[in-house]
């Protein structure tokens, strides 16, 4: 059995050596051509159909929000309030958990532009942080 194995070490090389040299690989297949193209979308009513379908639902992403109220509803509502009006711009959700409301701000990609939000906020809710949750995509900051 050991001889078998150390045969078959050394043989392993030769096989591996023994693989055919194909040559320089093409950098594009097909070639590309020098001049403008034409592309040309043919949609079946079906496609059609399906897309308007699809554009009508909500598709929520993984991302992150900052929490900066758990309490009742009454003081939730006047805290979103208060925010959505020193912060316009940015998005607030009140959920029920029970038994609290819960209030969280931003529809944030990452984890780094959910820190830049906390250190902004952390003066005026001492309290909030960082929650992973579902966020609807907000839009590049090219196409606002």
């Amino acid at each position: 059995m050991r001889s078998f194995l150390l045969a078959l070490w050394l043989a392993a090389p030769l096989v591996c050596a023994a693989q055919a040299d194909l040559g320089p690989m093409p950098t594009t297949y097909p070639p590309a051509t020098d001049g403008p193209g034409d592309v040309v979308v043919t949609l079946t009513p079906e496609i059609s159909k399906l897309l308007n379908a699809y554009s009508e639902h909500k598709h929520p992403q993984k991302g992150y929000r900052v929490q900066i109220f758990l309490g009742d509803r009454a003081t939730a509502e006047a805290t979103k309030r208060a925010f959505l009006q020193k912060n316009p711009d940015v998005p607030a959700y009140l959920s029920w958990l029970a038994p609290n409301f819960r209030l969280r701000v931003g529809d944030l990609r990452t984890r780094l532009e959910a820190e830049r939000l906390l250190r902004d906020l952390k003066t005026a809710y001492p309290g909030s942080y960082i929650v992973p949750d579902g966020i609807e995509m907000p839009p590049l900051p090219g196409n606002r």
